[in-house]
């Protein structure tokens, strides 16, 4: 087991800001996670530049993205905050528990569909909007 080097300095904060154009404002912002109570102040945000398409993840000021938010001009549909979905602006609440049912097809397996049950949480918007993730 490799031993970590402690003499590597810990990743930094960084504005949001594309790393290739340069911008500011053509973000789409995907998702802010706190990084608890010993992070302070510091979250991680991911956010893709609409303007080359590069998607980028990394520590940031809470106070930076939050500064962020009110001027960028783009957000994903439905963007994770912490624990929680928000879209139309407030967290999305759960609606149900549900296990969904995928199939697929594997060369090994001939012609016959296997099937695999994933437990999912159906959350639903004021709106009406409805969104079902993973457990």
């Amino acid at each position: 087991m490799p031993i970590p080097d402690s003499r590597r300095p810990a990743p930094q904060p960084r504005q949001l800001q594309c790393e290739t154009c340069g911008t500011e404002h053509q973000l789409t912002i995907h998702a802010i996670t706190a990084m608890g109570a010993a992070g302070g102040d510091l979250v991680t945000v991911s956010y893709t530049c609409n303007d080359c398409s590069l998607f980028q993840e990394h520590l940031a000021y809470a106070s930076d993205v939050a500064a962020a938010l009110h001027q960028v001009r783009w957000m994903a549909q439905v963007i994770m905050f912490g624990d929680d979905y928000i879209h139309c602006g407030f967290p999305m609440e759960e609606a149900e528990f549900e296990i969904e049912r995928l199939c697929y097809r594997s060369s090994n397996s001939g012609s016959g569909l296997s099937a695999v049950c994933l437990p999912t949480r159906v959350l639903r918007c004021r709106c009406g909007f409805q969104l079902e993730v993973p457990e």
